[in-house]
């Protein structure tokens, strides 16, 4: 089987993004911003405008901007998803995240949303229309017209945020946090 698929899977190997190592003086981004990862003599982690301010100790740089940005995420897609659902009057039960690679976010039947906790990385337009996309699924289950009717009624620019995870969604994943 790996010698009949070897140049499908040496063409995707090849596309996959370098690995980035989270530490201090590295970038990485948060919605949509790249920031220098600064060491100083703070005690948590503080988001600046064009850097993050990190407590020294770089053996724990990344577990300490991974907490970060995991909490900063939480917060952008629980507000993002309860404006969403209460746009269409239809709650969701749960929030949680999750490093998934195949999907950005999911819903299941009995509301509770799931989603990637590297879309707080991912420009804020973009976080917000998957938090918008999970939400319609509270109301149609499946992605007919009727339920891409309603992603375009509470989100109208979602076909550009879309293309913007298509185009850029697998460097989300190059940061090693």
């Amino acid at each position: 089987f790996l010698s009949e698929k070897e140049s499908w899977i040496r063409k995707h190997l090849e596309k996959r993004p370098a690995v980035e190592t989270v530490a201090p003086g590295a970038n990485v981004p948060v919605e949509g911003v790249p920031r220098e990862i600064v060491e100083t003599a703070t005690r948590v982690v503080k988001l600046h405008p064009h850097w993050i301010e990190v407590p020294h100790g770089a053996d724990k740089t990344a577990t300490r901007i991974r907490a970060f940005l995991k909490t900063l995420a939480r917060d952008r897609l629980a507000t993002a998803s309860k404006g969403y659902a209460d746009q269409l009057g239809r709650p969701f039960t749960k929030l949680t995240l999750r490093d998934t690679r195949s999907r950005w976010g999911s819903c299941t039947s009995d509301g509770n949303l799931m989603y990637s906790w590297r879309l707080v990385m991912a420009p804020p337009s973009v976080l917000d229309y998957v938090a918008a996309h999970e939400v319609c699924h509270l109301v149609e289950m499946n992605h007919s017209a009727a339920y891409w009717a309603h992603v375009a009624r509470i989100f109208p620019s979602y076909e550009r945020e879309r293309q913007w995870l298509k185009d850029n969604g697998t460097m989300l994943h190059r940061y090693a946090v």
